[in-house]
């Protein structure tokens, strides 16, 4: 329990930083759209699934038609805590801009619901935005993925991964200190959110595959498969020559997701051509706080690359 009480700890001392991204219980009943002007309209809390949590945000922009741009914000909290309202501000400056913008909450991790369920709530979310921008004359075709943590890593899986299956095509990811390889050791054994038998646990958790801290030191029981699945999970086994342009922004300082996992997907991209851009943030920690010219950039990219592959 207090392994699952410092994620939230920490995930509520460092959200106010990411509700600027961009310039980012009861089930409720399925709300109907808000005209903001003539030809706007704004979902908030709309049910893509049935159970509670599969709710989305929508902004479709002013006087928008035809082909339109996604911008998709996945939230973070070590895929346990977190919520879409964070990005409620984000959501109207990207559509001021021209682009479609949406948020979704998604299942949290359990002993029943692992991370083929999350990729499935993206692609349900997805398909469900596409259905609502083409009743208002909009075609969703393109998505640029971003979040934060454990949104940055759904983004990036997602659309190195999965995007052969996606109802509306990935061309550009956005990864604020996101994780990249979940087998890195410094992740499993250093990790400021708990100890090593914590975060083994999320991790069973998110593959599907249980192992204890005992197998895990000792390569025992089902380690191996457990390796295994925590490598087809990991966006770092997924790069080649046709993964989409990305934007990498990581802590040098960070404590939770460590530099190495920024600088193998960084040398991976490298080595297979793969337009990108690392921003380093060299005395930040996994809130990517204490840099404002770097911040400042990845806000720029993210507004560049939207502009680039989404238009």
């Amino acid at each position: 329990m207090a392994f699952f009480q410092k994620i939230i700890a920490f995930f509520m001392a460092v959200i106010a930083f990411f509700t600027g991204l961009f310039s980012g219980g009861k089930k409720p009943e399925q709300p109907t759209p808000e005209p903001s002007n003539p030809t706007a309209y704004t979902y908030y809390d709309y049910a893509y699934g049935s159970a509670a949590r599969q709710t989305l945000d929508l902004v479709l922009p002013p006087n928008g038609s035809g082909d339109t741009g996604l911008v998709l914000y996945i939230h973070g909290g070590a895929w346990i805590q977190g919520s879409k309202d964070a990005y409620r501000d984000a959501l109207n400056t990207a559509a001021s801009l021209g682009y479609a913008a949406g948020a979704i909450n998604y299942r949290y991790l359990s002993d029943t619901v692992h991370m083929d369920s999350l990729m499935a709530d993206v692609s349900s979310a997805l398909g469900k935005m596409k259905e609502l921008a083409a009743g208002q004359g909009m075609q969703l075709n393109k998505v640029l993925l971003t979040g934060s943590s454990a949104g940055a890593h759904m983004s990036l899986l997602y659309a190195y991964r999965y995007a052969s299956g996606s109802p509306v095509r990935p061309v550009a990811v956005v990864s604020f200190c996101g994780p990249t390889n979940l087998c890195d050791p410094v992740f499993i054994e250093q990790n400021e959110l708990g100890n090593t038998a914590g975060i083994i646990g999320l991790m069973n958790q998110l593959c599907g595959v249980t192992i204890s801290e005992d197998d895990y030191r000792n390569h025992t029981g089902q380690y191996d498969q457990w390796m295994e699945a925590l490598r087809t999970y990991s966006p770092l086994s997924f790069v080649n020559a046709q993964t989409v342009p990305t934007v990498l922004g990581h802590g040098r300082k960070d404590t939770i997701v460590p530099f190495s996992n920024a600088e193998a997907l960084n040398a991976a991209l490298t080595s297979h051509d793969v337009t990108h851009v690392f921003v380093e943030f060299p005395n930040s920690g996994h809130g990517l706080d204490k840099d404002a010219d770097a911040t400042s950039r990845m806000y720029t990219l993210l507004s560049q690359y939207a502009q680039t592959y989404l238009k």
